[in-house]
């Protein structure tokens, strides 16, 4: 059904244009009739028509200003113009205002139809749209605890927990690159003030965690994870801050407040450990740092990493968990071919190390043959050339390093040889099964390209397929399709041909906010801003 409301001060133009509209559509209702811009916008509060009718010549507010006026409040409603010929110069300003169309007077019927089924198109088409948007929506709801479940399994794991986070930034809406962790205990005090009864806290857990899960999700952007004995670790998504100490004190009052409301439906008691705030590609460093508040917490809720290291007068160390963390990004970096970014990482890396160890150069040394031994493991297991590498003569070259810059730039120089090495083997070994994937994705990057999709298209397993793609190609299958569709957005920009809604939806995207805001974290500006 469709509401239409016909504005005109010419009593003899309104009846004929509802005669002609009611004569010709069963699923039309004409909910309102005014003859003047007044009467049309206090009508329009009432109805909230779909289309409106509107004359622009008319006594008091005319018709321009009612649009305007109107447009404001009520930006979904469609208008049509009517205008006689001396006011067609405010006809085409009124298009400008975003009119769907005009009609000069008389009313020529056939036009009138025309004009009044293309714009029911569209508004099908977009309650269509609206409705596909929102079963998807339904269906993500349903899927959102597995994926954050499958996620922070990763991390307890240890495996690549980078893939997980690409697939939730994906799906969802995630503005934030930062993020920290919080780990909920529950369980009974015993008389040392210690928790007890751990696994009947987690038998009792199940019943309230997923109020728990609701109300942590109401006070903040978080993955929650499940409920694993007695624990609950959720991370909660950060905008970056230079102010450690006002972070911290947010997540504290956060947590806070997440107590105190969950405080009369838990029959436990609560215990939480909070990290500090890093990357999300390195937000292991901060689970590991709430586990390391829960286990020192002495008769405290409460406890943030950094109040311990405040408490016993120690500065946060640079941590050996920490350049395990740095050495295995600089290898999945080296993996990825990205050579700008390596060479930026090592530098950063080895002053961290060099500051460390106050300067000692044999200690830097060390540390950055570990780093090597790392990235040779890569070459071998990626079957490079023995000979090109050339890394039997390595611990000989760093044992004549005499100065740190000297050290810096030569695993600087190593690292990035190798990294070309790496991607051009990859090319010349890139198999048919992927080549395949790859000119399919090509071909089909536009429409909904699934997994199993593609894994069923070059005939192999899920499983098998993830792999390879992601072994020969240096990123996962989902990256490289929304590379793909970056680039031809790029392209599409550079033409100036295009709206960013068009070009949303060209490239198979649904949502234009999510397509500005992903476009400007992998190219560094906005598409209106793109040049």
């Amino acid at each position: 059904m469709y509401k239409i409301m016909i504005a005109d001060d010419e009593q003899i133009v309104l009846e004929g244009i509802k005669f002609i509209i009611e004569d010709n559509f069963s699923k039309v209702n004409i909910v309102a009739t005014a003859s003047s811009g007044r009467e049309a916008i206090e009508a329009t509060n009432q109805v909230i028509p779909d289309i409106i009718l509107m004359d622009i010549k008319m006594p008091g507010i005319n018709g321009i200003e009612a649009i305007e006026t109107i447009k404001k409040r009520y930006p979904s409603v469609r208008f049509v113009i009517i205008s006689a010929y001396e006011q067609f110069e405010y006809a085409k300003q009124a298009v400008e205002l975003g009119v769907s169309d005009y009609i000069l007077k008389p009313i020529n019927q056939e036009k009138l139809l025309k004009v009044l089924h293309k714009i029911m198109g569209e508004i099908d088409e977009e309650r269509n749209q609206r409705a596909i948007e929102m079963e998807n929506r339904e269906k993500l709801e349903k899927i959102i605890p597995v994926l954050e479940h499958g996620f922070v399994y990763s991390l307890l794991l240890n495996t690549d927990y980078r893939e997980e986070l690409f697939r939730y930034e994906e799906l969802f809406t995630i503005d934030q690159d930062y993020g920290y962790v919080m780990i909920f205990e529950f369980g009974e005090k015993d008389g040392d003030d210690k928790l007890s009864n751990r696994i009947g806290a987690g038998v009792k857990g199940q019943t309230f965690y997923p109020k728990v899960q609701n109300e942590i999700k109401y006070k903040c952007k978080s993955i929650v994870g499940p409920l694993v004995i007695n624990r609950m670790i959720v991370i909660v998504l950060e905008d970056e801050t230079d102010n450690e100490y006002q972070q911290r004190i947010k997540a504290i009052h956060l947590t806070e407040s997440i107590i105190a409301s969950i405080r009369s439906y838990v029959d436990s008691h609560i215990c939480v450990g909070i990290g500090s705030c890093y990357r999300l590609d390195k937000i292991k460093n901060s689970l590991e740092e709430a586990n390391q508040a829960l286990s020192r917490n002495i008769n405290e809720e409460i406890i943030h990493v950094n109040d311990i290291f405040a408490l016993e007068g120690n500065e946060k160390e640079y941590t050996y968990v920490d350049i395990k963390e740095d050495e295995t990004m600089i290898v999945q970096l080296i993996e990825s071919g990205n050579e700008g970014l390596v060479a930026k990482e090592i530098q950063s890396f080895l002053s961290k190390i060099h500051t460390k160890f106050h300067g000692n150069l044999e200690d830097v040394m060390s540390i950055a043959m570990e780093l090597m031994v790392m990235v040779l493991s890569t070459s071998y297991k990626n079957n490079l050339n023995e000979a090109k590498v050339g890394y039997s003569t390595y611990l000989t070259e760093i044992r004549r390093m005499e100065t740190f810059s000297e050290l810096v730039n030569w695993c600087i120089g190593k690292v990035q040889y190798i990294t070309r090495l790496l991607q051009d083997t990859r090319v010349q070994h890139i198999s048919d099964i992927v080549m395949s994937a790859k000119s399919y994705i090509d071909q089909h990057y536009s429409e909904e390209i699934g997994l199993n999709d593609i894994s069923k298209e070059v005939a192999v397993s899920p499983q098998y397929f993830s792999k390879i793609f992601k072994e020969e190609i240096g990123v996962t299958f989902v990256e490289y399709v929304r590379s793909k569709r970056i680039e031809v957005a790029k392209e599409m920009l550079k033409t100036k041909k295009y709206s960013v809604k068009e070009i949303c939806y060209e490239i198979g995207y649904n949502d234009p906010n999510y397509f500005s805001r992903l476009f400007k974290k992998l190219v560094g500006v906005t598409p209106t801003d793109y040049k």
